[in-house]
This record gives C-alpha cells, structure tokens and sequence, in this order.
C-alpha cells in the first residue's frame, strides 16, 4: 500500500500514526515551553506584580498551505508591575537578563526593531525556541506592563 501526500511523496505508515507522533512531538514543545514561562513569571515578585495575566497563548498552524500540520506553540503572559513599586518594567527587563542567560536563553539582536512610542521588545533563542519580552515605556499613571511570549519549533510533518 502506498500512501501519497501532495508535494511530500510516499510514506510507509499510515496518516493517522504520522498525526499522533506529530501530537507528541507537539505536546512535548507545549510542556517545555509552558515550563519555561512559569520560571519567568515566578521572576516576578508578588511585591512588584500589580497582576499577572493567565497564558494566551495556544497552538497554531505553521503555514496556510497546511491543513493541520506542521503545527507550533506559542505560550504568552504578562505582567503589569505597580505604578510606584521598585522597578520600572525596563529595570525589570535590565535585571531579567542576566537571569535568561544564565537559564541558556541567548540575546538575539537581529530579531529586534528599533523602540516604539510606547513600547520595545527583547529578543532570545534557546536552541530553536525564542522568545520576545515586550517591555512597555509609558510612564506611570499608565499600566507598567511586560509581556513574555516564547514560540516553539516547528512540528516535524515527517517525524522519523
């Protein structure tokens, strides 16, 4: 039996075997970026933290020309820090850093544009994840905000 996939060739397993492993391979990334945001997040002192929003990130199609796979994770949280506490969100972000590096997260400038009005954005990658934190400048009264997203690699749509 030969099973053909448009612009892909044959396969030898069945559709349905290659769409669990790619689950796997995709629940894996899940875990290990869900992980890795939580260690973020506990960075955030309770003193410090006005509120701490729950992940909204999910998974996503890595393209349109597919109709379920490759698939990636992004997880994504934020943070909004008290208008008069210690640090503003760029000092949080300053002090983060070493932290990240520390954790393998390597800075990645070529991913960063220059600062907006009202907000600029970090950039780092952790083999073949990244992640980007958003760092929001408007001064108090304003929300001190940063969020934190971190994408994962791409499935495998030929997991071996």
């Amino acid at each position: 039996m030969l099973f053909v996939l448009s612009g892909c060739g044959s396969s030898e397993a069945p559709p349905a075997e290659a769409v669990v492993s790619q689950e796997d391979q995709l629940q894996v990334f899940v875990e290990q970026a869900d992980a890795w945001g939580a260690d973020i997040i506990a960075q955030a002192p309770e003193e410090e933290a006005k509120a701490i929003y729950e992940n909204f990130g999910g998974s996503r199609q890595a393209g349109a020309d597919y109709a379920e796979w490759p698939q990636y994770y992004y997880w994504a949280q934020g943070v909004d820090l008290y208008p008069d506490g210690p640090r503003t969100p760029t000092e949080f972000a300053d002090d983060l850093e070493p932290w990240l590096e520390d954790q393998g997260w390597v800075r990645n400038l070529d991913s960063e544009f220059s600062p907006g009005e009202e907000s600029y954005v970090r950039g780092y990658v952790r083999g073949r994840y990244s992640l980007e934190v958003e760092v929001y400048t408007v001064t108090p009264p304003q929300a001190q905000s940063l969020n934190f997203t971190i994408v994962t690699p791409d499935t495998d749509q030929n997991p071996q």
